[in-house]
């Protein structure tokens, strides 16, 4: 199967609304089930979100970002959120969830 391209284009709307809003992000993956090609309707979107920083404000708005997305496409986009440091950490890239997105991600950002 291929990938969602409805998917595809939901997650290049969020990285375009995460812009506008003039947000540290680094980097946007699309991952999981929607990338992969085996979604069913209902499946989630799974966006990996890699920021230059992170704080409580920069996590809530890129949160925000995603419900409004959510409910104006109905959709469930779940955003992941780490910041560079820990993405790139040892512990982090030896992990499943890492290999994962390296295997089936789409780079959206």
């Amino acid at each position: 199967m291929s990938p969602n391209q409805k998917a595809i284009n939901i997650a290049r709307l969020y990285v375009e609304t995460l812009r506008k809003k003039n947000l540290p992000i680094k980097s946007v993956i699309l991952f999981g089930s929607q990338a992969r090609g085996d979604y069913e309707p209902d499946s989630d979107i799974d966006v990996l979100v890699v920021t230059e920083r992170l704080d409580t404000e920069i996590r809530e708005a890129i949160l925000d970002e995603a419900f409004e997305i959510s409910l104006s496409e109905d959709v469930m986009l779940i955003p992941l959120i780490y910041d560079l440091e820990k993405f790139e950490s040892p512990l982090f890239r030896s992990g499943p969830l890492y290999q994962s997105i390296t295997q089936e991600g789409i780079i959206i950002q």
